[in-house]
């Protein structure tokens, strides 16, 4: 017996598992397909941090596509949350990213500029150092109270089961290589079976998504990056926002944990913790003038990113190929990046208007290279 469905999503991360619990509540029959357990990659390996203003680094189309996913957040999670039964940690811890030097100040100033109508504020002197929650010299901050965080395991957790919930058929720890007839995505092949897809095929595989398309012999320029990061318990916990100095952080958790990090190593699929990654993260807890004595490890991993060569996310659908759209490329930003992509996808499925403008992550940017 042949067991198809009209979409079959690969890959369950953040973005895939919920893409298929939305594609299910529009009353699609819905495979979701990975080669291992959900949420074991790049979705595992990041801290869940949900700041445009912060992770954004110039206005345009990506500063858009983010602050749109950031709004859709308060009513995502509480869909989920109903579907799932469970907690994800959702929550406006709010963001300070800090300046330091005189020339850190010039910087951030004029990040604050394009963003100000975000109602993010400029704060400098000793009300910046307040808001810092520590005795570090402390020049100025941008805050953005609006902003937070999530569990980035829980999230996923609550995807997968809202899914099954909804009716999405799992298939977990086997691996997926497209089956094409002509130009048409029909199905995956799975070690032991193929399911087919009488509408099409979702790529939201991340970091392996350009492994993928090698099969078809098509070029899909992303690269795994790999990120380590570390968490602390603190005795007495003393941060309560989340704090930013340039791309490094620190996340306070509700369970009194500490998140560290990120670092950044283009080292293809190799996602082992290594010395240099621990000294990085050792530099980075020295950057963030944290006090060290009263941090104690708990644990230090590490999970590989996808980027694609021009940095912006890929969505929409691979040209000359029916029934084949990608939902990849998200780099740092997958877990705040989460709640748009699997709109818009399901927008796309359904033959909806966007309200969001794809065009500048449109894989047809990618289609002619070599």
């Amino acid at each position: 017996m042949q067991r198809r469905y009209d979409w079959i999503v690969v890959g369950a991360g953040i973005i895939g598992s919920l893409t298929a619990w939305r594609l299910c509540q529009a009353h699609l029959r819905v495979a979701l397909v990975d080669a291992g357990p959900p949420g074991q990659k790049a979705s595992g390996a990041a801290a869940g941090i949900l700041s445009p203003s912060a992770e954004v680094l110039a206005p345009g189309a990506m500063a858009s596509l983010a602050r749109a996913s950031l709004h859709r957040y308060p009513d995502t999670v509480a869909e989920l949350v109903d579907d799932a039964g469970m907690d994800v940690a959702y929550e406006m811890t709010g963001v300070v990213q800090t300046a330091w030097t005189d020339e850190e100040v010039t910087e951030l100033r004029t990040r604050w500029e394009w963003q100000r109508d975000w109602g993010v504020r400029w704060v400098e002197g000793r009300e910046a150092e307040r808001l810092t929650s520590g005795d570090w010299p402390v020049q100025a901050v941008i805050v953005a109270e609006n902003e937070g965080q999530v569990h980035p395991p829980q999230l996923v957790a609550a995807a997968v089961r809202a899914g099954a919930h909804r009716g999405v058929a799992r298939f977990f720890g086997k691996p997926a290589r497209l089956v094409v007839e002509g130009s048409r995505a029909v199905g995956v092949s799975l070690p032991d079976e193929t399911l087919w897809a009488d509408g099409g095929i979702i790529v939201a595989t991340g970091a392996w998504s350009g492994l993928l398309f090698q099969d078809l012999g098509l070029h899909l320029p992303v690269e795994p990056v790999r990120g380590q990061i570390a968490s602390f318990t603190v005795e007495v916990p003393w941060l309560r926002r989340i704090l930013f100095h340039g791309h490094t952080y620190a996340v306070p958790k509700r369970d009194g944990r500490l998140v560290i990090g990120a670092t950044e190593d283009s080292v293809g699929f190799d996602d082992r913790v290594t010395a240099a990654g621990l000294t990085r993260l050792g530099r980075i807890l020295e950057n963030l003038r944290l006090p060290l004595d009263e941090l104690h490890l708990e644990r230090i991993w590490a999970g590989l990113r996808p980027r694609s060569a021009d940095g912006l996310p890929v969505l929409g659908p691979w040209p000359g190929y029916a029934g084949l759209y990608l939902a990849t490329g998200h780099f740092r930003n997958g877990v705040l990046l989460a709640p748009i992509t699997a709109d818009v996808v399901t927008d796309w499925v359904l033959g909806r208007k966007s309200t969001v403008d794809l065009t500048p992550f449109a894989p047809g940017r990618f289609a002619a290279l070599p």
